[in-house]
């Protein structure tokens, strides 16, 4: 029974030793005073470290993750301690965005180049004198246009969208002067469209100078002076202003809407 004893003692002895040699910094091996960061007696927990101040986070990230874990503890205890923690954080977000928001207006203030408002301003006084410009601008282009090409309609009978595209037709000439034909593509003439010549190849010559197939009636091809380009630019039915617009993009000749807004020389 002795001897068994010795035995059993001496096994378990070896094994500790053998044990402590393999794992020198284990908890239940190393010096209780040595380690401040030990848990009290046998529980291998860390010693919970001390909240940081507000002023010590430096970066966003660290803000971010700091209110997440707040709002996270005060939404799974809110009690008064954890929600004034998160709102004490939260404030401090808020007073920081408003400070950005601010030096940001006071540097795009200083650095037109980079202020959108400077060519594009939001006073409606402003934005009335823009409109004119534009107005009077695109009334130009379309003139010049009418000098340089002409429009090719491509009309049948029955179609309601060339009925209601007839008016517009003779309002846009009357105002910028382009010259316009109607091309029936069956060969019928509708009341609206009387001028309308019949089809002898000019569709399959648009089709081919432009790239384009039209699907819908009418078709309204801009083509210019020499019978050399030709552009489909609207089918069906749309309004004069978007017409007049379509127009003006596809002359080339666009100019910006705030051409008279004068700049500073170089100082």
């Amino acid at each position: 029974m002795t001897i068994r004893k010795i035995g059993l003692t001496a096994l378990l002895s070896f094994s500790l030793v053998q044990y402590s040699f393999a794992q020198p910094n284990d908890f239940w091996t190393e010096d209780v005073w040595k380690n401040p960061d030990r848990g009290f007696l046998f529980y291998g927990e860390k010693r919970e470290e001390n909240a940081k101040e507000l002023s010590e986070f430096k970066t966003v990230e660290e803000l971010k993750l700091e209110a997440k874990r707040r709002l996270e503890v005060a939404v799974m205890e809110p009690n008064k301690e954890n929600i004034t923690a998160y709102l004490a954080i939260n404030t401090l977000m808020l007073e920081k965005s408003s400070q950005f928001a601010q030096r940001w207006k006071e540097t795009l203030w200083a650095n037109p180049g980079f202020d959108h408002t400077v060519v594009h301003p939001n006073a409606n006084f402003a934005q009335v004198a823009l409109k004119d410009e534009a107005k009077s601008g695109k009334e130009n282009i379309l003139k010049q246009l009418s000098s340089q090409a002409g429009l090719v309609i491509l009309v049948q009978a029955g179609c309601s969208f060339c009925s209601l595209m007839a008016p517009v037709i003779q309002r846009l000439q009357q105002e910028t002067g382009i010259e316009a034909l109607a091309i029936s593509i069956k060969g019928d003439v509708s009341s609206e469209w009387p001028g309308a010549k019949p089809n002898n190849g000019i569709v399959k010559r648009l089709m081919t100078l432009s790239g384009s197939v039209p699907t819908v009636t009418p078709a309204i091809f801009l083509v210019d002076r020499k019978g050399e380009k030709a552009q489909l630019i609207a089918s069906g039915a749309l309004s004069l202003e978007d017409l007049k617009d379509r127009l003006v993009q596809a002359s080339g000749l666009t100019r910006s809407t705030n051409s008279t807004i004068q700049t500073l020389p170089r100082l």
